[in-house]
């Protein structure tokens, strides 16, 4: 893969870094100048809906069928499984340099948790690099940070261009960036304490990683919140908390998370960073990076997000990344025989089963309510029908009380999966009308629950965790540590005040 490389020009450092990220990644596997006619959009749910109209097709979705239903299984296993042993933490004098990218749009609002997240990492400053990317048109966004931001953190207006996207600004933020490790956060994201170090040891660990995903939660999906909030909580319970942990224990490649990526720089740039024109830019990374030989990984740390509190909203969220899943698909379709090639039998497999096969399951849904509804579920295709929704039902259920969510959510899948035909089908809308169009979700609409992010993390760490739960004023005293807003207590205190009370 030939990937134009980046050039920094003395005098106009970031002029020169917008012009590089648009055409970072090679032609051929870039989504840039995409147009998809309507009856290439159409494809997608006519497939999906054809055994209706003749039985015979059911032989073309009954492959897709049990790959879906074989991934879930997999991952449902995978739960059940011990844990793999995670590498030994680095020395402070062996640890990279890392940057994080936090590319921001009219998130304002955010900015103060922001820089207490960020804060509460532990990593020494002098080896964390922090650029806030921002767009020029934002001038509410940048008078925030301007306000907020630590003396020490780089602050980077975007100049104006075409595709205003997230991924043009975080190849920006590659060209100036000077870390060994590059990581993506979000505006809203509030990652563990712990995840840099637990990042920098998996990477040290194998030098064909090149990159580890942590996992993603929401913080505010307790009883009483919307339970479109709730749900989307328990999708991402069983996406990173099963599905992408037993393909990373497969070696297999899978699609990263848009956020908390910790990337090998060298590997990032290989792979010539983001696609600017590709809404799901970190789905088509894992691929490209999969086929340049790569491995990904996940790691046992979570950052928490702010999840869509309305329908709507979550609605316009999804249709992105149906839609980014697309194009994507689209793209590395263009020379199947490569594609295959590089990724090898095994990591198309799993690509497929992530990507074409998922979307197909989406628009087959209706297909699956309407054999229920007829009472005709006979034959293999009703079979694996039922096999299908069973095994989503149970990864779902078996991953709930890992994320604190109840098992009986899982029972409402099935209906929010039409929500979900919905999405599918703006997606496709946007997909002929615009496919790089970036539709944004907003954040900061919701107070979030901090005390439970931050006990989270403490009570998951051996080191500071270790006999707490025996004392009760100790469950006391974690709250008063960790309730101010941004939970401002780094790790180390927190162990230091508990080591202080078991001695009292």
């Amino acid at each position: 893969m030939t990937v134009t490389p980046i050039f920094r020009s003395i005098r106009d450092p970031i002029g020169s870094a917008a012009r590089w990220a648009v055409v970072s990644v090679p032609a051929h596997l870039s989504a840039r100048g995409m147009a998809v006619p309507v009856w290439a959009a159409l494809l997608l749910p006519a497939i999906a809906l054809l055994p209706l109209a003749s039985p015979w097709a059911s032989y073309i979705l009954a492959p897709v069928f049990a790959l879906a239903a074989g991934l879930r299984l997999a991952a449902l296993v995978g739960l059940f499984l011990p844990k793999p042993k995670e590498p030994p933490p680095l020395a402070d004098a062996d640890l990279p340099a890392v940057t994080v990218l936090v590319p921001l749009f009219r998130e304002a609002a955010v900015m103060p948790d922001l820089v207490a997240a960020v804060a509460r990492l532990d990593y020494p400053a002098r080896l964390l690099e922090v650029m806030l990317l921002l767009e020029e048109a934002d001038t509410a966004t940048i008078t925030a940070a301007r306000a907020h931001a630590p003396a020490g953190w780089r602050t980077i207006v975007v100049p104006p261009g075409s595709p205003q996207t997230k991924p043009r600004a975080c190849n920006v933020g590659l060209a100036l960036a000077g870390g060994d490790v590059v990581v993506v956060f979000d505006g809203e994201d509030r990652p563990d304490p712990d995840q840099p170090r637990r990042a920098a040891a998996a990477l040290a660990a194998d030098t064909r990683l090149a990159v580890v995903q942590a996992k993603l939660g929401c913080d505010h999906a307790g009883r009483g919140s919307p339970i479109v909030t709730r749900l989307w909580a328990l999708e991402y319970a069983a996406l990173f908390g099963a599905v992408l942990p037993v393909l990373s224990r497969l070696g297999l490649p899978f699609l990263l998370g848009g956020t908390s990526n910790w990337f090998r720089a060298e590997a990032l740039r290989q792979a010539g960073g983001w696609d600017a024109h590709n809404v799901t830019e970190d789905a088509d990374l894992g691929v490209r990076l999969a086929r340049l030989g790569w491995r990904s990984g996940t790691i046992d740390s979570t950052t928490w997000e702010e999840a869509p509190l309305r329908a709507g909203v979550w609605v316009r969220q999804r249709a992105r990344w149906f839609k980014g899943f697309a194009v994507t698909a689209i793209v590395h379709a263009r020379e199947p025989r490569r594609t295959m090639r590089e990724l090898g039998p095994a990591g198309t497999v799993a690509l497929l089963a992530q990507l074409p096969v998922s979307l197909l399951c989406t628009a087959a849904h209706p297909l699956g309510i309407g054999l229920a509804l007829g009472g005709d579920l006979s034959g293999a295709l009703g079979g694996l029908l039922l096999l299908g929704y069973a095994s989503a039902v149970a990864l779902h259920a078996a991953a709930a009380p890992r994320a604190g969510l109840p098992v009986w959510l899982a029972l409402l899948l099935p209906f929010y999966w039409v929500l979900h035909n919905v999405a599918l089908l703006l997606a496709l809308s946007d997909l002929v009308r615009d496919p790089a169009h970036w539709r944004k979700t907003p954040h900061g609409k919701v107070e979030r629950n901090t005390t439970a992010a931050c006990s989270h993390y403490v009570l998951a760490n051996p080191a500071v965790s270790s006999n707490h739960l025996a004392a009760p004023d100790l469950l006391v005293a974690l709250p008063q540590a960790t309730h101010s807003r941004g939970c401002t207590a780094a790790p180390i205190e927190l162990e230091r005040t508990l080591t202080q009370k078991e001695s009292q």
